[in-house]
């Protein structure tokens, strides 16, 4: 992992996300090349390679950007000093609306975790990322508060549905009204309270 995967960028650097982001959004990872980039960014070639190593590390950049940017979202304060289940159900909405509200990041996103780029070390970092959540998760199954499970399973009962919903809407499968939301977050997340 590079340093700069989550830190402040140069505005061209920002350009060239921002890019990436549009090309792997509308054309997918694999036909995303440098020279769509640098075009799609109004830059040449050697500016992008002025910036970035190579494309593994811009994809890379992005995807920890992203990632970074839905944790820091999902894990609002107000919505951890909630009682358990307003806590649990402000954590699914959280989780829903990023993915409705970005479609173009969450697309990326499942792209990379399903391609080569994805190492173990990228593991690892979305792990950190997330090891306040599962932390919180784990001492609430100790505490008898939510079932007994392992937290990937938990995880997927809850934040995956979450996803898949939020995707379906984006696609137009069918709409949801926030009356509706707000249901499938309760009913979500008593699945998973004990």
């Amino acid at each position: 992992m590079t340093a700069r995967s989550i830190t402040k960028l140069s505005e061209r650097q920002e350009q060239i996300l921002k890019a990436t982001l549009n090309l792997v959004a509308t054309h997918g990872l694999l036909k995303t090349s440098i020279s769509k980039i640098s075009k799609q960014a109004q830059c040449s070639p050697g500016i992008v390679y002025h910036y970035f190593e190579s494309k593994d590390e811009i994809m890379e950049t992005l995807f920890m950007r992203i990632f970074s940017e839905m944790m820091a979202y999902v894990m609002d304060e107000s919505v951890l000093k909630q009682p358990l289940a307003e806590r649990y159900k402000g954590l699914w909405l959280r989780k829903y609306h990023f993915h409705l509200n970005n479609p173009d990041k969450t697309i990326f996103v499942e792209q990379y975790k399903n391609s080569s780029y994805y190492t173990d070390e990228h593991e690892q970092a979305t792990q950190a990322l997330m090891a306040d959540l599962m932390a919180m998760g784990q001492a609430d199954i100790e505490r008898g508060w939510v079932i007994d499970l392992p937290l990937d399973i938990i995880y997927t009962m809850t934040f995956t549905v979450a996803l898949n919903l939020a995707k379906a809407h984006s696609h137009a499968e069918f709409r949801l009204d926030d009356e509706t939301i707000d249901t499938i977050a309760e009913r979500v997340v008593s699945a998973v309270l004990a």
